[in-house]
């Protein structure tokens, strides 16, 4: 069986390549851009990729539209699907995705960001490099401990997010579509209770799947209805935010700090008044990264998938059974 791989993305990549050729009667393609692998996908009947903007998204479904079409899979080594998602998923072809393999590394990242702000570490670094002995700084520290976290988004990343929060002895809120009960949420919202859920938290950290839906979830209407004083993390995608309603939040100290790892867009221009922001932390979309285990995770789901279409079992983590 011929599988595509489109290593757009450098995370993983060696060793998802690794474990691709590991499989028994696979052949493997690997390209670099988008060009090549629309060059590679006749005769092939599997490809996988990273997400991608519309731009790119649009011609690989197009081709998997189109007659004559040989492949029959679409796997996703990303958690993330849009870009494609929005666009329609093509008929008679299974899509599947990464699942939570790197949900672990990213809900770690998540908690840095997090005491990054309740810790003031940014003014630590600030003072470091004056040299100033600066105790006021004590009078802006936060504690977790006892605090409430909102967790926007109930998925993989949401669950280990919560892991870690009731580690710090945070009582833990999950909203979600389904508000399905856990054990790891004190109490599971819809999603149609989004500003009860806010109202209620210390902290709000947002690890949705970004879809038409979530879309601009959080408004100007949803920062208003935060705590006074609340802190936003954001590990989901740029646009699940309206990130000037967000800085306008700021400026006013209705919310008293929010750190990302995601922005719209991506890169985020120099110009960009959001780096201006008060009370901003930025980290330029690498939550994912840093963690062996994870990429090795990552990794396996995918070689995993292809053994089991090539026997002829059920995929894991489908999203769409064609």
């Amino acid at each position: 069986m011929r599988i595509v791989y489109w290593a757009r993305a450098a995370l993983g990549r060696e060793q998802i390549v690794q474990a691709l050729q590991a499989v028994p009667g696979a052949q493997l393609q690997v390209t670099t851009s988008l060009e090549d692998t629309l060059r590679a996908l006749p005769g092939a009947q599997a490809l996988a990729l990273f997400h991608g903007p519309q731009s790119e998204a649009r011609p690989i479904l197009d081709a998997l539209r189109a007659p004559g079409n040989t492949v029959r899979w679409l796997h996703f080594v990303s958690a993330g699907r849009e870009g494609y998602e929005e666009l329609g998923w093509p008929p008679g072809v299974i899509v599947s995705y990464a699942g939570g393999g790197v949900a672990p590394v990213v809900a770690e990242h998540a908690m840095a960001l997090l005491l990054a702000l309740s810790r003031r570490v940014p003014d630590m670094v600030s003072v470091t490099q004056r040299r100033e002995w600066d105790r006021s700084l004590a009078a802006h520290a936060r504690s977790l401990e006892g605090g409430t976290m909102t967790v926007v988004g109930w998925g993989h990343i949401g669950r280990e997010l919560a892991r870690r929060a009731r580690a710090f002895d945070m009582r833990v809120l999950s909203i979600s579509r389904g508000a399905r009960p856990d054990p790891l949420a004190d109490e599971a919202l819809p999603l149609s209770r989004l500003h009860d859920g806010l109202a209620r938290a210390d902290v709000v950290v947002l690890a949705i799947a970004l879809t038409p839906e979530t879309t601009r979830l959080l408004g100007e209407a949803e920062f208003r209805a935060c705590r006074p004083g609340a802190l936003l993390v954001n590990v989901a995608r740029g646009a699940v935010l309206d990130q000037e309603a967000l800085c306008r939040a700021l400026r006013s100290g209705h919310i008293g700090g929010a750190a990302v790892d995601v922005t719209d867009p991506e890169p985020l221009p120099a110009d960009d008044p959001f780096w201006t922001c008060p009370n901003v932390l930025i980290s330029p979309h690498f939550a994912g990264a840093g963690s062996p285990r994870s990429l090795a995770r990552l990794a396996e789901g995918v070689a995993d998938n292809l053994r089991r279409l090539m026997s002829g079992q059920p995929l894991a983590h489908v999203v769409s059974a064609g």
